[in-house]
């Protein structure tokens, strides 16, 4: 008999590709709050957590504009003018995966963006439940929820994530952890902090959850 998984992929830097747009629009913001921005992509593995408040503390946001920029994020960044692309094969990943496992988004993002979003590529009804920043808890208490509603055990549930503070999220909510090297951490930074998987492409990690 086939056993069923619970896979619990994290958003941004995962499904989608996100770190340039997000990158952009907090330089956009910057310049309309002249506040100083010299952030690239390698600053991204100084997030600790990997969360839009955090990035919003490194490049010199004051606490006080935090409300305004995330804000801001949400509006520019689902707006169909600015729709975050896919990774390449994480459509066929999620379409497929869905048909042997439970598919669940645990993420630092709004539920309800993360849905909308991948209900443009017609495989929102693939993900079974979306854990998002807009409801109570971290994500490490999302994935204990997770864990108590499938009545999983936690040696057949994994955490996918593209950062440090999904490995740790991972451990801290007893599941398996899983690190992608496509998204917004490098692949160095996750090696170093010793996931129990290490993907470098979708296609890579579809093969290993595929059942043969």
């Amino acid at each position: 008999m086939l056993k069923k998984l619970l896979l619990l992929l994290d958003y941004d830097g995962v499904i989608v590709d996100s770190a340039q747009p997000v990158l952009d629009e907090t330089a956009a913001f910057c310049a309309n709050h002249q506040i100083a921005f010299n952030l690239n992509l390698e600053d991204f593995d100084r997030l600790n957590p990997a969360t839009f408040t955090m990035l919003a503390k490194i490049c010199g946001i004051p606490d006080s504009k935090h409300r305004n920029y995330a804000q801001f994020l949400f509006d520019e960044l689902q707006s169909d003018k600015r729709r975050i692309p896919l990774f390449n094969g994480i459509k066929d990943l999620i379409d497929d995966l869905s048909r042997y496992h439970t598919l669940c988004v645990v993420t630092a993002n709004h539920a309800k963006v993360v849905e909308n979003r991948l209900a443009h590529e017609q495989i929102q009804n693939c993900i079974d439940t979306y854990y998002g920043s807009d409801q109570p808890g971290s994500k490490a208490d999302h994935i204990r929820q997770a864990l108590d509603h499938y009545a999983v055990p936690a040696a057949d549930a994994w955490m996918i994530g593209d950062s440090v503070s999904d490995i740790e999220a991972a451990r801290h909510g007893g599941v398996n952890s899983v690190a992608v090297s496509w998204g917004w951490q490098s692949r160095s930074l996750l090696g170093s902090h010793s996931p129990d998987l290490l993907f470098d492409t979708p296609q890579e990690m579809h093969t290993f959850f595929k059942p043969n």
